[in-house]
């Protein structure tokens, strides 16, 4: 506060010394505007430094709104693939079951996903608990786009006879 006041008294002086300095006409309106402006600089000098530190503050909080925005939307993104994955997943094994029913099987489908060239999930793997069926295989290799090396059956039979000779 101290070094303002005597930052204005200076400038005055000096701009009231200018003045007495300058010739008459128009070189003394000229130094009268020029000292007056220098004034006004002094005067609002601690405005200025105010508004700094008061804007970088909002400049600080802004990015940190940014960077949550990014975050929450990362997270929503994410929540959203997952769902998205999960309906995909419901809507292919309830598709791969009827499927089966129409072809008089008895089965559990169980469907994973993984995302695809352009981010979106794809039915990538099929376990299929049931009796092995070739027109449900060829189903879901050519209708679903499980290649028949990522379907997996688990037959009936087979977990009988292993778990009975295994133990």
């Amino acid at each position: 506060m101290r070094e303002w006041l005597l930052g204005i008294v200076l400038t005055a002086f000096a701009g009231g010394l200018a003045r007495q300095l300058a010739p008459r006409g128009r070189e003394q309106a000229m130094v009268r505007l020029v000292s007056g402006l220098l004034l006004a600089l002094a005067l609002l000098a601690p405005l200025a430094e105010l508004t700094g530190a008061a804007w970088e503050g909002e400049a600080l909080e802004a990015a940190a709104f940014r960077q949550r925005t990014r975050e929450q939307e990362a997270l929503y993104r994410k929540n959203q693939q997952e769902v998205l994955a999960a309906i995909i997943a419901k809507k292919t094994e309830a598709y791969i079951w009827d499927k089966a029913n129409r072809l008089g099987l008895a089965c559990e489908v169980r469907v994973t996903t993984a995302a695809g060239e352009s981010g979106i999930p794809l039915p990538d793997t099929v376990t299929i608990r049931g009796p092995y069926s070739a027109a449900l295989a060829l189903c879901v290799e050519e209708e679903v786009g499980v290649p028949a090396e990522k379907t997996i059956w688990l037959e009936e039979e087979a977990w009988t006879e292993t778990k009975e000779s295994g133990g």
